[in-house]
């Protein structure tokens, strides 16, 4: 992004900055009546147009949101108290005080299921709370947003956009005080005069959040004919201008630091699908049409999936939003009327439908009543801006599915797509051939509003298949922080990893800088045609990566005298069959661990990733537990460990013997038949049909098998007469399908973290390895084996699979089936973090194992989160111990939440939080309530023992060794139910340790 500054314009008299009027006499601060809570009985959701039915949870909240304006005190008289919005902020936070404009729909909307249509008491308070917002605005005609943002380009901007609407509903129902409305009309031509000019929105850090400026763009659109100023409209047609120069990436992505997928999908696409001004509305669909096209190469259709998979490698703002169901294009969808490619996205009309009358039909405690206390937690004023915006668009199913065939990742011809950003100096390559499609970005980290300025991870993203869907897909950074801080595991991104002086390093976080090659000579990537291969080089190891583009992706690194390894992040379905080439299956979800194998085959329904490799001595496959697809892919982690060189290639074939055993001769075990290996046409050859390496009923039934398959053989002409003899009689010659191990266990049930003995006997065992989904590494045996089940597996059904490979070289399966049980205590997890933890999964915060605990250092916000990923409970304890390292603010904790609605929901969202100070106090926390109650005891003075035990209603802090709790509250309206189990940090970074769990 250019860092000239922009120059100050000079204004004209008639763009200058309106003095205030005088504002219209305010009533003395006094109580006000307060809005009568709503009977849901009289609410018949029949009533609801289709947009109407996302408020009616607003709708349940009105009363509540209302009488939370403040009439009380006459320093903030008017101020909305609720903390439902914008939560945290105070009366010097401008943006707290948008839920405005849900007070304004709710008092103007003439509607039947509306009872608060011209409410007195609501315009009382609507009336008092439009008076605070008007105090909050600067004389210049910015708003503040807190934190020492005192002129804010995001509170402006916003405060623009929602009010115009507001306004609009005010004079379309003609009964607000004339003289406030008047009022409100000129403090949004002085906010829209001040937009249009000031350097903190056309300036640099302007420049660096398109959607806040779009957003003040949009409003002023709508604002145009209301103030009638054709100097104010010369200059927002200059400033548009210059937002399509500035905010919009040559690449195509909207600017916000740089690809920020979330911001332009649910911020700019969606604030810009409102514009007003029939004048510039072309300017505006050029714009979202250059950002559709790329958004085509970084939103991937998943076919069996019937949603999308993101590209979320190079998305700078947000960790871990790497798919969606359903992509909604602009407000209520409005893109698609102008658009084709945006009906590819949302819900298609009979979808809707259907979901609408279904919604209508279950009634107000199924449809509204669990909604009204989750809105209540994020009460976004945005909801009611698109239904009073009052359009939308679905397209019909055929509509939907037209348009997702002109996606060209799924259903175009090949391609090579280059993408430069001139402001960041950030690469995208996006290329497409018969077996695969990829997508590579490179360039620097990019400073973003938070300071999350390593997030992106580039070199290689995403390789993806039509049929498939993604099926590799590199993650940005799942917390804070370099991986030389956080644990190897925690770097779920797609490159090559070493280990340097300062710590662990990966490519893809190294800001790689590319070089592009044809034929071996330098090459401009913009002028390769869509077939032609092209050559990728960049730094990796302390020596040189290059990724070629032709028939195969094909990769090789060359790397310096350091041990090196390439992590390859598989997108897998449960039903997915995993082998290694050249040794046994995996299962999905489960660890294993091969030497000797040259390569890993993933077969979904007869079509198959093939990744092979060269150069390597060993390789592992282990599950994240990091969430893909909401849950319904896993991703499973490849580790190709080498050292000099290493060479891999990927490609997605149709093939009905995936992973093919391609020896030359056919083997029976270690035994070379001496029988020759051909394909029989469809991709299998003659070792694949005989299966010897699979597990058979018994030797008869392989012999049988055998028999059977080489006269099938011959008669396709793939074998001779002869060789198919040869093959039956080495069958019958070997032990294939003979039982000739025992293998039992010394205990059916076992406690995490505990060991379990596995015996062997039998006959001509060359080795057996023990492994399981709950074990803490595979154990490779000749008699008897201890393994040992993870400290933090929880409780259930763990079948331990034992491979043993005879002297002969063939092999025999055997399962026991293990069952792990909570202890003596009740105790269904713990966590010691004496070792790089699986069990976790870190919503935002920098988390990471570091010298057996379990460390969240940042100490910039409140509400840092990591949760226990698959456990819930609704009664029991929690406990864990809580060391307070560095604290920012004196009003810095560490805690407890429980009973969560969702995993990783935010204290303010769902649940319970129970909270440690270090001046000793504990507060019970109740999402959308606040502190229900606060202990006091001795202050915290080292590592400190925090247990939250909770019975139905009651809940119960204990501290240390205290034997009386510290404090117990009785909620008279629990939240029930099982939820998840988190720690929380608030302006602090803490230890945790000793984490344990008991229902």
């Amino acid at each position: 992004m250019s860092q000239k500054r922009v120059a100050a314009v000079a204004v004209t008299a008639a763009l200058a900055l309106i003095p205030a009027t005088p504002a219209a006499a305010a009533p003395q601060p006094a109580p006000l009546p307060e809005v009568a809570a709503l009977d849901p009985g009289t609410i018949d959701l029949a009533d609801f147009t289709g947009l109407e039915q996302q408020i009616a949870p607003y709708l349940g909240n009105l009363a509540r949101l209302a009488n939370s304006v403040n009439d009380d005190s006459a320093t903030n008289y008017g101020f909305i108290t609720c903390g439902c919005w914008r939560t945290g902020q105070g009366p010097s936070d401008a943006r707290v005080m948008e839920n405005v404009l849900t007070l304004a729909y709710f008092y103007t909307a003439d509607r039947p299921w509306n009872p608060y249509h011209r409410d007195p008491a609501l315009r009382g308070r609507l009336e008092a709370a439009l008076r605070f917002l008007l105090t909050t605005q600067n004389d210049d005609g910015s708003f503040p947003q807190g934190s020492g943002d005192v002129h804010s380009r995001a509170a402006t901007g916003f405060a623009l956009e929602l009010y115009a609407i507001m306004l609009d509903l005010l004079d379309a129902d003609g009964t607000l005080d004339p003289a406030l409305v008047t009022e409100l009309t000129t403090a949004m031509k002085a906010a829209s005069g001040w937009f249009l000019e000031d350097e903190e929105v056309w300036g640099p850090r302007g420049a660096q959040f398109a959607n806040q400026v779009a957003g003040g763009l949009v409003g002023i659109s709508r604002l145009l004919p209301r103030f009638g100023d054709a100097g104010l409209r010369t200059r927002f047609e200059q400033r548009l201008a210059e937002h399509e120069r500035v905010s919009q990436s040559e690449a195509g992505f909207y600017r916000d630091g740089t690809v920020a997928h979330r911001y332009s999908l649910e911020v700019e696409s969606e604030d810009l699908a409102g514009w007003a001004d029939p004048a510039t509305r072309p300017v505006i669909d050029r714009m979202q049409g250059r950002y559709l096209d790329w958004a085509q190469y970084n939103l991937l259709y998943d076919q069996a999936l019937d949603g999308y998979f993101i590209n979320t490698a190079i998305d700078s703002r947000h960790r871990g939003w790497n798919y969606a169901d359903e992509l909604p294009i602009g407000s209520n969808n409005l893109w698609g009327a102008v658009i084709p490619q945006a009906r590819a996205y949302s819900a298609t009309r009979e979808e809707t439908e259907q979901r609408r009358a279904a919604f209508a039909k279950a009634g107000w405690q199924t449809s509204v009543a669990p909604l009204i206390a989750p809105t209540w937690a994020y009460l976004d004023p945005a909801i009611v801006r698109d239904v009073a915006l009052g359009e939308e668009y679905h397209p019909a199913a055929a509509e939907r599915r037209a348009a997702i065939k002109t996606l060209r990742p799924y259903a175009g011809a090949p391609y090579t797509e280059h993408r430069a950003d001139s402001v960041t100096g950030q690469r995208f390559v996006f290329a497409k051939r018969p077996a695969y499609a990829v997508g590579l970005g490179f360039g620097k980290h990019v400073d973003t509003q938070y300071g999350f300025w390593d997030n992106q991870r580039f070199g290689l993203n995403y390789l993806y298949d039509p049929k498939l869907g993604v099926i590799v897909q590199g993650q940005n950074a799942p917390q804070i922080g370099a991986p030389r801080t956080r644990p190897v595991d925690a770097e779920l991104s797609w490159g090559t990893g070493w280990t340097a002086a300062d710590g662990l390093h990966f490519d893809s976080y190294d800001q790689p800088v590319p070089a592009f090659y044809r034929d071996g000579a330098p090459v401009n990537p913009a002028t390769v045609g869509d077939l032609d291969d092209l050559e990728i080089r960049y730094a990796a190891a302390g020596g040189t990566k290059s990724v070629t583009l032709d028939d195969r992706l094909r990769v090789r690194v060359e790397a310096g005298s350091t041990p090196f390894f390439e992590r390859i992040p598989l997108v897998l379905d449960e039903d997915d069959t995993v082998r290694w080439i050249g040794g046994g299956p995996v299962a999905v979800g489960a660890r294993s661990e091969a030497a000797n194998v040259s390569g890993v085959v993933v077969n979904r329904d007869g079509r198959s990733l093939e990744i092979r490799w060269s150069g390597t001595g060993s390789a592992v496959l282990w599950p994240s537990s990091f969430p893909v697809a909401g849950g319904e892919r896993t991703l499973q982690v490849l580790d190709v460990k080498a050292e000099g060189t290493l060479a891999y290639d990927l490609r997605v074939v149709d093939d009905a013997c995936a992973g093919s055993d391609e020896r030359a001769h056919v083997f029976i075990g270690d035994r070379d038949t001496g029988v020759a290996n051909p394909d029989d046409g469809t991709g299998c050859t003659v070792a694949d049909r005989l299966r010897a390496g699979d597990q058979w009923d018994g030797h008869h039934a392989f012999v049988t098998h055998v028999t059977k398959t080489t006269a099938a053989l011959v008669r396709e002409d793939v074998l001779s007469r002869r060789d198919a003899a040869r093959l039956v009689a080495a069958a019958a010659r070997s032990d294939v399908g003979k039982d000739l191990v025992t293998a039992s266990l010394g205990a059916a049930e076992a406690v995490a973290g505990t060991r379990v003995e596995v015996r062997l006997s039998g006959r001509t065992i060359r080795e057996a390895t023990v492994s399981g989904p709950c074990l803490t590494e595979p154990v490779t045996t000749q008699a008897t084996a201890q393994v040992t089940v993870r400290e933090t597996t929880l409780p259930g059904p763990c079948p331990l699979t034992v491979r043993t490979v005879r002297a002969s070289g063939t092999a025999e399966l055997d399962t026991l089936p293990l069952t792990v049980v909570p202890d003596a205590q009740g105790v269904v997890f713990r966590d010691g973090f004496s070792a790089p933890s699986q069990a976790w999964t870190a919503v935002d915060g920098a988390w990471s194992v570091t010298g057996g605990v379990y460390r969240q250092q940042d100490t910039t916000r409140t509400g840092w989160r990591t949760y226990v990923n698959g456990l819930t409970i609704a009664d029991g304890a929690v406990e864990t111990r809580v060391d307070f390292r560095t604290l920012a603010t004196s009003t810095a904790f560490a805690g407890v939440q429980v009973r969560t609605a969702q995993p990783g929901d935010a204290y303010t969202q769902s649940g319970y939080l129970v909270y440690l100070r270090p001046n000793g106090s504990v507060d019970v926390y109740k999402a959308g309530k606040g502190v229900l109650a606060t202990g006091t005891g001795a202050a915290v003075t080292g590592p400190t023992r925090l247990r939250v035990e909770l019975r139905g209603a009651e809940l119960r802090a204990f501290v240390g060794d205290e034997p009386s709790p510290r404090v117990t509250v009785t909620d008279p309206e629990p939240v029930t139910g099982a939820g998840s189990v988190q720690l929380v940090t608030g302006r602090a970074a803490v230890d945790f340790d000793d984490v344990r769990v008991m229902r």
